[in-house]
């Protein structure tokens, strides 16, 4: 298929930018940055290479698998050296993504700050993923659908968080979500917290989101490196998501019909 126009083939959903790359796929991109988090000078939350390259490449990594689709390149752009910053974030990163299915040299290519001493560290991650277009589960929330919180937000500096804390959701969690039939659509939760991205899916679908009073979960508390994800699904099907995960979960509210 010769290709005259690329912009006609893209367009945006959520955080996710899309291109048509055939008549039923659709190749799927998602970024994310960290910058002033590491072990140099002047970075203003203190944590090795490695927790890094776990949590940069989580964000991008995340969305891919929301969205149903599967991830085949990771781009890496290191704002600091190769040798010994950016090996250590690499290799985290390379170790992270194989549960994904990447696991060829293949599937990574990127960059690193040679010429210019880095006092800061700096990091921006992009993932590409195949999706099917037919059925395509993002907006696929309907009315009435609870919306659950898998995990709890967390971020620096608010939070010491690292990857073994049992209240993040883990990778292999989300994926076991995500082929579950019960849940009907998912989206990690960043940096605008849980009551934005709550609102964003029920935009997705034409809905409205209803939180629940008294909820001991803060839904304007950043979740940073997607410590946390919602998925929707019916209320008889609560019992299916609790079954599939350890971490803590939460149902923060509903999805209505918008007022005419």
């Amino acid at each position: 298929m010769y290709i005259d126009n690329p912009v006609k083939l893209l367009k945006k959903v959520r955080d996710l930018t899309l291109m048509a790359v055939n008549d039923e796929q659709y190749m799927v991109i998602a970024c994310d940055s960290d910058g002033g988090i590491g072990s140099k000078p002047y970075d203003a939350v203190k944590v090795p290479e490695e927790v890094l390259g776990q949590f940069a490449v989580r964000v991008p990594l995340f969305e891919i698998v929301s969205c149903g689709a599967t991830p085949f390149m990771v781009i890496d752009c290191l704002a600091v050296e190769m040798n010994p910053s950016g090996e250590k974030i690499l290799a985290e990163i390379k170790q992270y993504v194989r549960e994904a299915g990447i696991t060829d040299d293949i599937q990574f290519t990127g960059s690193s700050e040679e010429n210019v001493p880095t006092v800061q560290t700096g990091i921006g991650v992009t993932i590409l993923g195949l999706a099917d277009q037919k059925g395509f589960p993002v907006g696929a929330s309907r009315g009435e659908d609870q919306v659950v919180c898998v995990g709890i937000p967390k971020s620096g500096p608010d939070y010491d968080i690292h990857p073994d804390d049992p209240d993040i959701v883990t990778l292999r969690e989300l994926i076991k979500l995500r082929k579950s039939a019960a849940v009907h659509d998912l989206l990690p939760a960043g940096s605008k917290g849980v009551q934005y991205e709550a609102e964003e899916l029920a935009r997705s679908a034409g809905k409205v989101f209803v939180d629940h009073q008294d909820l001991s979960l803060d839904l304007k508390q950043s979740a940073g490196p997607a410590t946390c994800i919602l998925l929707t699904c019916g209320e008889n099907d609560l019992h299916i998501i609790k079954k599939l995960v350890q971490s803590p979960v939460t149902v923060i509210g509903e999805l209505k019909e918008p007022d005419l």
